[in-house]
Protein backbone atom coordinates (compact mmCIF):
# COMPACT_ATOMS: atom_id res chain seq x y z
CA UNK A 1 0.00 0.00 0.00
CA UNK A 2 1.44 3.09 -0.74
CA UNK A 3 2.75 5.70 2.09
CA UNK A 4 -0.13 8.24 0.90
CA UNK A 5 -2.88 5.94 1.24
CA UNK A 6 -2.21 4.07 4.32
CA UNK A 7 -1.85 7.58 5.96
CA UNK A 8 -5.25 8.37 4.58
CA UNK A 9 -6.42 4.96 6.52
CA UNK A 10 -5.15 5.86 9.62
CA UNK A 11 -6.28 9.15 9.75
CA UNK A 12 -9.84 7.89 9.09
CA UNK A 13 -9.78 5.04 11.36
CA UNK A 14 -8.25 7.20 14.23
CA UNK A 15 -11.73 9.95 13.68
CA UNK A 16 -14.32 9.45 15.43
CA UNK A 17 -17.78 8.80 13.34
CA UNK A 18 -20.31 7.52 16.18
CA UNK A 19 -23.63 6.77 13.60
CA UNK A 20 -25.54 10.51 13.49
CA UNK A 21 -22.40 11.66 14.90
CA UNK A 22 -20.39 11.72 11.62
CA UNK A 23 -19.06 14.77 10.18
CA UNK A 24 -15.52 14.41 11.79
CA UNK A 25 -14.98 11.09 9.68
CA UNK A 26 -16.63 12.88 6.89
CA UNK A 27 -14.40 15.79 6.95
CA UNK A 28 -11.56 13.54 6.62
CA UNK A 29 -12.83 11.31 3.89
CA UNK A 30 -13.77 14.24 1.74
CA UNK A 31 -10.61 16.60 1.89
CA UNK A 32 -8.96 13.31 0.71
CA UNK A 33 -12.00 12.42 -1.66
CA UNK A 34 -11.33 15.57 -3.57
CA UNK A 35 -8.05 15.22 -4.89
CA UNK A 36 -9.02 12.38 -6.40
CA UNK A 37 -12.98 13.35 -7.90
CA UNK A 38 -14.01 15.52 -10.40
CA UNK A 39 -16.88 16.67 -7.23
CA UNK A 40 -17.45 15.59 -4.25
CA UNK A 41 -21.20 16.89 -2.61
CA UNK A 42 -22.69 16.35 0.29
CA UNK A 43 -26.50 16.21 1.42
CA UNK A 44 -28.50 17.71 4.20
CA UNK A 45 -27.92 14.37 6.65
CA UNK A 46 -24.14 14.30 5.84
CA UNK A 47 -23.71 11.76 3.48
CA UNK A 48 -20.53 11.58 0.89
CA UNK A 49 -20.37 11.34 -3.14
CA UNK A 50 -17.21 11.96 -4.92
CA UNK A 51 -18.54 11.77 -8.54
CA UNK A 52 -15.71 10.90 -11.34
CA UNK A 53 -16.58 10.98 -15.14
CA UNK A 54 -20.22 12.67 -14.42
CA UNK A 55 -21.71 12.10 -17.88
CA UNK A 56 -20.23 8.52 -18.37
CA UNK A 57 -22.39 5.64 -18.77
CA UNK A 58 -23.31 3.41 -16.96
CA UNK A 59 -23.58 5.41 -13.95
CA UNK A 60 -21.88 3.22 -10.76
CA UNK A 61 -22.19 3.51 -7.19
CA UNK A 62 -19.59 1.94 -4.96
CA UNK A 63 -20.55 2.06 -1.58
CA UNK A 64 -18.80 2.37 2.30
CA UNK A 65 -20.82 3.61 5.01
CA UNK A 66 -19.01 6.10 7.11
CA UNK A 67 -20.31 5.53 10.67
CA UNK A 68 -19.21 3.25 13.75
CA UNK A 69 -20.94 1.66 16.72
CA UNK A 70 -20.59 3.99 19.72
CA UNK A 71 -22.60 4.83 22.67
CA UNK A 72 -24.84 7.97 24.20
CA UNK A 73 -25.07 9.64 27.30
CA UNK A 74 -28.92 8.64 28.10
CA UNK A 75 -28.57 9.76 32.42
CA UNK A 76 -26.40 11.35 34.96
CA UNK A 77 -26.76 10.41 38.61
CA UNK A 78 -26.60 12.99 41.60
CA UNK A 79 -23.39 10.68 42.59
CA UNK A 80 -21.91 11.65 38.51
CA UNK A 81 -21.93 8.43 37.08
CA UNK A 82 -23.20 8.18 33.64
CA UNK A 83 -25.23 5.97 32.28
CA UNK A 84 -25.64 5.59 28.50
CA UNK A 85 -27.48 3.47 25.31
CA UNK A 86 -25.51 1.67 22.72
CA UNK A 87 -25.80 2.96 19.17
CA UNK A 88 -25.86 -0.16 16.81
CA UNK A 89 -24.42 -3.16 17.54
CA UNK A 90 -22.22 -3.12 20.98
CA UNK A 91 -21.63 -5.94 22.66
CA UNK A 92 -22.28 -5.42 26.56
CA UNK A 93 -20.13 -8.29 27.18
CA UNK A 94 -16.80 -6.30 26.12
CA UNK A 95 -17.73 -3.38 28.14
CA UNK A 96 -16.54 -3.47 31.23
CA UNK A 97 -13.26 -2.19 31.88
CA UNK A 98 -13.37 -0.09 28.61
CA UNK A 99 -11.59 3.59 28.37
CA UNK A 100 -14.24 6.01 26.31
CA UNK A 101 -14.27 9.19 25.11
CA UNK A 102 -17.24 10.95 25.44
CA UNK A 103 -17.79 13.91 22.96
CA UNK A 104 -18.51 17.26 25.00
CA UNK A 105 -19.95 20.42 24.12
CA UNK A 106 -16.15 21.35 25.44
CA UNK A 107 -14.28 18.90 23.94
CA UNK A 108 -13.34 15.34 24.49
CA UNK A 109 -14.23 14.38 28.30
CA UNK A 110 -12.06 11.03 29.47
CA UNK A 111 -14.42 8.16 31.12
CA UNK A 112 -13.55 4.41 32.24
CA UNK A 113 -16.88 2.02 32.17
CA UNK A 114 -16.63 0.36 35.92
CA UNK A 115 -15.56 -2.83 36.75
CA UNK A 116 -16.34 -4.48 40.13
CA UNK A 117 -13.42 -6.12 41.47
CA UNK A 118 -13.23 -10.12 41.48
CA UNK A 119 -12.66 -9.71 44.81
CA UNK A 120 -15.83 -7.84 45.94
CA UNK A 121 -18.19 -10.34 43.38
CA UNK A 122 -19.86 -12.99 44.83
CA UNK A 123 -17.88 -15.83 45.20
CA UNK A 124 -18.76 -19.52 43.98
CA UNK A 125 -20.85 -17.88 40.92
CA UNK A 126 -19.63 -17.04 37.66
CA UNK A 127 -20.00 -13.69 36.76
CA UNK A 128 -23.05 -12.94 34.47
CA UNK A 129 -22.83 -10.73 31.18
CA UNK A 130 -24.55 -7.09 32.75
CA UNK A 131 -27.25 -5.66 30.99
CA UNK A 132 -26.39 -2.16 29.24
CA UNK A 133 -28.55 -0.34 31.59
CA UNK A 134 -26.30 -2.10 34.62
CA UNK A 135 -23.18 -0.79 33.22
CA UNK A 136 -22.27 3.01 33.86
CA UNK A 137 -19.11 5.55 32.62
CA UNK A 138 -16.81 7.28 35.48
CA UNK A 139 -15.87 10.30 34.85
CA UNK A 140 -14.28 11.25 37.90
CA UNK A 141 -16.21 13.56 39.05
CA UNK A 142 -17.00 14.55 43.10
CA UNK A 143 -21.11 14.76 42.15
CA UNK A 144 -23.52 14.98 39.28
CA UNK A 145 -23.28 18.64 38.72
CA UNK A 146 -19.51 18.44 38.45
CA UNK A 147 -20.50 16.03 35.69
CA UNK A 148 -22.88 17.68 34.35
CA UNK A 149 -20.95 20.93 33.39
CA UNK A 150 -18.93 18.20 31.51
CA UNK A 151 -20.97 15.92 29.65
CA UNK A 152 -24.87 16.27 28.79
CA UNK A 153 -27.31 13.53 27.96
CA UNK A 154 -26.90 13.03 23.88
CA UNK A 155 -23.39 13.12 23.99
CA UNK A 156 -21.91 10.45 21.43
CA UNK A 157 -19.16 8.24 23.05
CA UNK A 158 -16.22 6.15 21.24
CA UNK A 159 -14.10 4.04 22.60
CA UNK A 160 -10.11 4.86 22.94
CA UNK A 161 -8.98 2.51 20.70
CA UNK A 162 -7.56 3.77 17.52
CA UNK A 163 -5.43 2.48 14.32
CA UNK A 164 -2.56 -0.13 15.27
CA UNK A 165 -0.45 -2.08 12.26
CA UNK A 166 0.82 -5.07 13.98
CA UNK A 167 3.02 -6.07 11.51
CA UNK A 168 3.75 -5.08 7.96
CA UNK A 169 0.45 -6.24 7.21
CA UNK A 170 -2.21 -6.92 9.93
CA UNK A 171 -4.03 -3.80 11.33
CA UNK A 172 -6.58 -3.58 14.10
CA UNK A 173 -8.46 -0.76 15.12
CA UNK A 174 -12.15 -0.25 16.95
CA UNK A 175 -13.81 0.26 13.41
CA UNK A 176 -13.18 -1.09 10.46
CA UNK A 177 -16.44 -1.67 9.85
CA UNK A 178 -16.80 -0.02 7.97
CA UNK A 179 -14.54 3.06 7.39
CA UNK A 180 -12.34 0.37 5.60
CA UNK A 181 -14.99 0.28 3.19
CA UNK A 182 -15.43 3.76 2.53
CA UNK A 183 -11.79 3.78 2.03
CA UNK A 184 -11.90 1.05 -0.12
CA UNK A 185 -13.99 3.24 -2.90
CA UNK A 186 -12.29 6.47 -2.63
CA UNK A 187 -9.04 4.46 -3.43
CA UNK A 188 -10.91 2.54 -5.75
CA UNK A 189 -11.55 5.81 -8.08
CA UNK A 190 -8.52 6.83 -7.60
CA UNK A 191 -7.25 3.61 -9.67
CA UNK A 192 -9.86 4.12 -11.88
CA UNK A 193 -9.18 7.41 -12.65
CA UNK A 194 -5.52 6.58 -13.17
CA UNK A 195 -6.59 3.82 -15.78
CA UNK A 196 -9.37 5.79 -17.42
CA UNK A 197 -12.70 5.27 -17.74
CA UNK A 198 -16.04 5.31 -19.69
CA UNK A 199 -18.56 4.96 -16.67
CA UNK A 200 -19.55 7.72 -13.98
CA UNK A 201 -18.47 6.61 -10.63
CA UNK A 202 -20.25 7.45 -7.82
CA UNK A 203 -18.05 6.65 -4.41
CA UNK A 204 -20.46 6.88 -1.58
CA UNK A 205 -19.06 7.46 2.15
CA UNK A 206 -22.91 6.74 3.34
CA UNK A 207 -24.00 7.66 6.78
CA UNK A 208 -26.13 5.83 9.84
CA UNK A 209 -25.86 2.19 8.66
CA UNK A 210 -25.59 0.59 12.04
CA UNK A 211 -29.14 2.19 12.61
CA UNK A 212 -30.64 1.36 9.84
CA UNK A 213 -29.47 1.31 6.58
CA UNK A 214 -30.65 5.32 6.45
CA UNK A 215 -27.62 6.60 4.51
CA UNK A 216 -28.12 4.34 1.85
CA UNK A 217 -31.61 4.57 1.28
CA UNK A 218 -31.26 8.53 0.86
CA UNK A 219 -27.92 7.99 -1.50
CA UNK A 220 -29.75 5.57 -4.23
CA UNK A 221 -32.54 6.99 -4.61
CA UNK A 222 -30.67 10.38 -5.54
CA UNK A 223 -28.25 8.67 -7.53
CA UNK A 224 -30.29 6.52 -9.15
CA UNK A 225 -27.19 4.19 -10.18
CA UNK A 226 -27.00 1.61 -13.16
CA UNK A 227 -25.89 -0.73 -10.73
CA UNK A 228 -24.74 -0.81 -6.97
CA UNK A 229 -21.55 -2.13 -5.13
CA UNK A 230 -21.75 -2.18 -1.37
CA UNK A 231 -18.09 -2.66 -0.20
CA UNK A 232 -18.45 -4.37 3.45
CA UNK A 233 -16.05 -5.81 6.18
CA UNK A 234 -17.11 -9.66 6.08
CA UNK A 235 -16.42 -12.04 9.07
CA UNK A 236 -13.06 -14.04 8.95
CA UNK A 237 -14.00 -17.60 10.27
CA UNK A 238 -10.16 -18.70 10.74
CA UNK A 239 -9.79 -18.29 14.70
CA UNK A 240 -10.92 -20.60 17.17
CA UNK A 241 -14.16 -21.63 18.37
CA UNK A 242 -15.89 -21.05 14.96
CA UNK A 243 -17.58 -23.70 13.04
CA UNK A 244 -17.18 -23.38 9.54
CA UNK A 245 -20.19 -25.88 8.73
CA UNK A 246 -22.13 -22.85 10.62
CA UNK A 247 -20.36 -19.97 9.55
CA UNK A 248 -19.20 -20.43 6.04
CA UNK A 249 -14.81 -20.24 4.98
CA UNK A 250 -13.61 -16.70 5.02
CA UNK A 251 -9.73 -15.94 5.91
CA UNK A 252 -7.44 -13.25 6.28
CA UNK A 253 -5.53 -12.63 3.77
CA UNK A 254 -6.59 -14.68 1.23
CA UNK A 255 -8.28 -11.51 -0.64
CA UNK A 256 -11.75 -10.28 -0.25
CA UNK A 257 -15.20 -12.26 -0.71
CA UNK A 258 -18.07 -12.01 -2.86
CA UNK A 259 -21.09 -13.33 -1.49
CA UNK A 260 -23.87 -15.15 -3.25
CA UNK A 261 -27.64 -15.04 -3.14
CA UNK A 262 -30.61 -12.43 -2.11
CA UNK A 263 -29.35 -9.01 -3.25
CA UNK A 264 -26.35 -9.98 -4.82
CA UNK A 265 -27.40 -9.82 -8.48
CA UNK A 266 -25.85 -12.69 -10.41
CA UNK A 267 -24.70 -11.20 -13.91
CA UNK A 268 -23.19 -8.45 -11.60
CA UNK A 269 -21.59 -10.83 -9.75
CA UNK A 270 -20.43 -13.01 -12.69
CA UNK A 271 -18.65 -9.44 -14.29
CA UNK A 272 -16.72 -9.17 -11.17
CA UNK A 273 -15.06 -12.52 -10.64
CA UNK A 274 -14.27 -12.37 -14.39
CA UNK A 275 -12.46 -9.41 -13.70
CA UNK A 276 -10.82 -11.13 -10.74
CA UNK A 277 -9.71 -13.78 -12.58
CA UNK A 278 -8.21 -11.82 -15.52
CA UNK A 279 -6.61 -9.80 -13.22
CA UNK A 280 -5.13 -12.53 -10.84
CA UNK A 281 -7.12 -11.48 -7.79
CA UNK A 282 -7.97 -14.10 -5.68
CA UNK A 283 -11.57 -14.12 -4.28
CA UNK A 284 -13.63 -16.00 -1.49
CA UNK A 285 -16.96 -17.01 -1.91
CA UNK A 286 -19.59 -16.95 0.71
CA UNK A 287 -23.20 -17.42 0.86
CA UNK A 288 -25.87 -14.55 1.62
CA UNK A 289 -25.79 -13.28 5.54
CA UNK A 290 -28.46 -14.33 7.13
CA UNK A 291 -27.09 -12.25 10.62
CA UNK A 292 -26.77 -8.98 9.23
CA UNK A 293 -27.06 -6.13 7.08
CA UNK A 294 -25.83 -4.20 4.68
CA UNK A 295 -26.17 -1.44 2.56
CA UNK A 296 -26.51 -3.51 -0.96
CA UNK A 297 -30.02 -4.68 0.99
CA UNK A 298 -31.20 -0.88 0.46
CA UNK A 299 -29.57 -0.25 -2.75
CA UNK A 300 -31.30 -3.34 -4.68
CA UNK A 301 -34.65 -3.04 -3.57
CA UNK A 302 -35.02 0.94 -4.36
CA UNK A 303 -36.05 2.53 -7.48
CA UNK A 304 -37.89 -0.35 -9.31
CA UNK A 305 -34.51 -2.66 -8.80
CA UNK A 306 -30.89 -1.54 -9.20
CA UNK A 307 -28.10 -4.85 -9.51
CA UNK A 308 -26.54 -4.79 -6.91
CA UNK A 309 -24.18 -6.91 -4.55
CA UNK A 310 -21.62 -7.27 -1.43
CA UNK A 311 -17.96 -7.05 -1.78
CA UNK A 312 -16.85 -8.25 1.20
CA UNK A 313 -13.59 -7.09 3.29
CA UNK A 314 -12.42 -10.10 6.00
CA UNK A 315 -12.32 -8.88 9.47
CA UNK A 316 -12.09 -10.36 12.43
CA UNK A 317 -13.37 -9.86 15.81
CA UNK A 318 -16.06 -7.76 13.90
CA UNK A 319 -18.01 -5.00 16.65
CA UNK A 320 -15.20 -4.96 19.02
CA UNK A 321 -12.43 -2.87 19.45
CA UNK A 322 -9.95 -4.62 18.20
CA UNK A 323 -11.35 -5.40 14.73
CA UNK A 324 -8.54 -7.13 12.29
CA UNK A 325 -7.95 -6.55 9.06
CA UNK A 326 -4.91 -7.90 6.23
CA UNK A 327 -4.16 -4.85 4.59
CA UNK A 328 -4.01 -6.75 1.07
CA UNK A 329 -7.22 -7.71 1.14
CA UNK A 330 -7.88 -4.36 1.63
CA UNK A 331 -5.66 -3.07 -1.79
CA UNK A 332 -6.85 -5.65 -3.64
CA UNK A 333 -10.73 -4.76 -2.83
CA UNK A 334 -9.64 -1.21 -4.30
CA UNK A 335 -7.61 -2.61 -7.14
CA UNK A 336 -10.58 -5.53 -8.06
CA UNK A 337 -13.36 -2.43 -7.78
CA UNK A 338 -11.03 -0.10 -10.17
CA UNK A 339 -10.15 -2.68 -12.85
CA UNK A 340 -14.00 -3.54 -12.69
CA UNK A 341 -14.96 0.40 -13.60
CA UNK A 342 -12.44 0.28 -16.24
CA UNK A 343 -13.56 -2.63 -17.82
CA UNK A 344 -17.30 -1.18 -18.23
CA UNK A 345 -18.43 0.49 -21.52
CA UNK A 346 -21.21 2.58 -22.23
CA UNK A 347 -23.33 0.02 -23.68
CA UNK A 348 -22.95 -2.47 -20.56
CA UNK A 349 -25.92 -3.18 -18.14
CA UNK A 350 -27.04 -5.75 -15.77
CA UNK A 351 -30.00 -7.79 -16.48
CA UNK A 352 -31.16 -11.16 -15.76
CA UNK A 353 -32.39 -12.77 -18.62
CA UNK A 354 -35.43 -14.95 -18.67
Amino acid sequence: MRKQSLEFLRTLMSTPSVSGFETPGQKVWCDYARKVADEVVTDSYGNAVAILNPKGSPKILLDGHIDEIGLMVKYIDENGFISFQRVGGVDPALMRSKRVNIHGRKGIVRGVVGATPVHLQERGKEPKVPKMHELFIDIGATNGAAANKLVAVGDAITFEDDFEMLNDRVAVARAFDDRAGTWAVIEAMRLAKAAGVQCAIHACSSIQEETGLNGAKMQVVRIKPDAAIAVEVTHAIDVPGLDKKQHGEVKLGEGPTVSIGRENHPVLVGRVRKIARKKKINLQLEAFSQSGGTDAQAFWIANGGVPSMVLGIPNRYMHSTVEMLDLRDLQKTAELLAAFCADLKKSDRFVVKV
